[in-house]
C-alpha cells in the first residue's frame, strides 16, 4: 500500500499539468443544445410526497362518516314474525353518524369505526318482538353498538410518479351488540335483554392511487373475500385527498360496507354506504 501511494505525487502532476494546458488553450466548441426534459408539476410532487411517506411512514386520519345504516340480525333468541329484526324498519332505528380513526404505519393500516345508536316502535300482544329468548310487546325502546375493526397490510405492485397500484391482506372483526326493554308478553313484567354478534373475517384486496393535480390525488380500494356457505363480505371506498403541505391532507369520498354472515340458525346482515370527510396528519 505505501509504494502505491509513493506514486501519489506523480500523478497528481501529470493531472495538474494537463489542466493548465486546457485552460490555456483557446479550444471554442461549438454550442451543443441539450435537450431539455422538464417533468410536469403534478409528477415532481407526487415524487416528493412518495420520499416523505418513506421517511415520516406515520399518519393518523379522523374521518366524519355520515352512513346509511341497514341491519338485520336473526337467531334463535332474536326474531320477529319468524323472520330477520331489521334495526330501521323493526326497531325504529335512523340512520347516525359513525366517528372514524385510521391509523397508518408504513404498509399497516388500523381502520376503526363505531356506530351507536337507539330506537323506539310498539309491538302487539298478538306479533311481539322476540329478543334474547323473551316475547316483548307495548313500547320498545332498543339500542345497538356496532364496532369495525380492520387490520390490514398493503404491498405495492407497481409505483411511478405519486400514482401505483398496490394489494393488501388482513383482517376484519365485526361486532355488533343490542339490547331490548319492553313489557313482557305474558306476565306483563319490565324486561331488559341483550344480545351479541361476532365475526373475524379474512380479507384480500386491491387499490390503486393517481395524482391529478400537484396537490390532489385520487384513490380507491376495495377489500373483502366470498365465504362460500358462510356468506360474502366486502369493504369499498373511494375519494380524492386534497395537500395543502406535505404532511396535513383532506380527504371526501364514498364507502360501503357490505357484510352478510352466516353461522348455523344465526345470520347478520350489516351494510353502512355513505359520504364521508377526513382530515389526515402525516408524522
Amino acid at each position: 500500500m505505501l509504494k502505491n501511494l509513493s506514486k501519489f505525487p506523480l500523478i497528481a502532476g501529470a493531472v495538474f499539468s494537463f489542466c493548465t494546458t486546457v485552460s490555456a488553450a483557446e479550444v471554442n466548441p461549438a454550442p451543443v443544445e441539450k435537450e431539455n426534459i422538464e417533468m410536469p408539476e403534478y409528477l415532481v410532487y407526487g415524487v416528493a410526497h412518495d420520499v416523505a411517506q418513506k421517511i415520516f411512514p406515520f399518519s393518523i386520519e379522523g374521518r366524519y362518516f355520515s352512513p346509511h345504516m341497514d341491519i338485520n340480525v336473526k337467531s334463535d333468541k332474536i326474531r320477529y314474525r319468524d323472520g330477520s329484526v331489521g334495526l330501521k324498519s323493526d326497531l325504529g332505528f335512523g340512520n347516525d353518524n359513525a366517528p372514524e380513526v385510521i391509523l397508518r404505519y408504513k404498509r399497516f393500516t388500523m381502520d376503526y369505526i363505531r356506530v351507536h345508536g337507539t330506537g323506539e316502535r310498539e309491538f302487539t300482544k298478538a306479533a311481539p318482538l322476540l329478543f334474547g329468548g323473551t316475547n316483548l310487546r307495548g313500547t320498545v325502546n332498543s339500542e345497538s353498538e356496532f364496532h369495525y375493526l380492520k387490520l390490514q397490510i398493503t404491498n405495492p405492485v407497481v409505483s411511478a410518479f405519486g400514482s401505483g397500484v398496490d394489494w393488501s391482506y388482513g383482517i376484519t372483526g365485526i361486532y355488533w351488540k343490542g339490547s331490548a326493554e319492553g313489557t313482557e308478553n305474558g306476565t306483563g313484567r319490565n324486561i331488559h335483554k341483550s344480545e351479541k354478534f361476532g365475526v373475524p373475517v379474512p380479507t384480500l384486496g386491491i387499490g390503486a392511487h393517481a395524482s391529478l393535480l400537484p396537490e390532489i390525488k385520487a384513490y380507491a380500494h376495495i377489500s373483502g373475500l366470498p365465504l362460500g356457505g358462510y356468506g360474502h363480505f366486502y369493504d369499498f371506498e373511494a375519494g380524492i385527498r386534497y395537500n395543502p403541505t406535505d404532511f396535513l391532507g383532506i380527504d371526501v369520498g364514498y364507502r360501503k360496507i357490505h357484510a352478510n354472515i352466516k353461522h348455523k340458525n344465526d345470520s347478520g346482515n350489516f351494510t353502512l354506504s355513505g359520504p364521508y370527510a377526513g382530515l389526515r396528519f402525516d408524522f
